[in-house]
């Protein structure tokens, strides 16, 4: 009886040792992408800095009148 419990025991642990290198490997890799996608979003290009905006102040003030001066329609219901 005991023979055999130790022969279930001895299959046991290199298959468990197998199921182990297989998740660290896993685990290696998924961790890698991970940490590489966060360095390559924290990765600064100065040309974005550099880049220029031109803002014709003359039609952003038309826009801003039209829209404060505009009429809300009004909602009615039919009793």
């Amino acid at each position: 009886m005991l023979t055999k419990t130790l022969a279930k025991i001895d299959r046991y642990y290199p298959i468990l040792v197998v199921v182990v290198i297989g998740l660290t490997v896993l685990m290696i890799f998924t961790l890698r992408g991970i940490f590489t996608a966060f360095n390559t979003a924290n990765e600064f290009d100065p040309e974005l800095g550099a880049s220029t905006l031109k803002i014709d102040k003359t039609v952003l003030d038309d826009v801003y009148e039209k829209i404060k001066n505009r009429k809300v329609p009004v909602l009615t219901s039919t009793p």
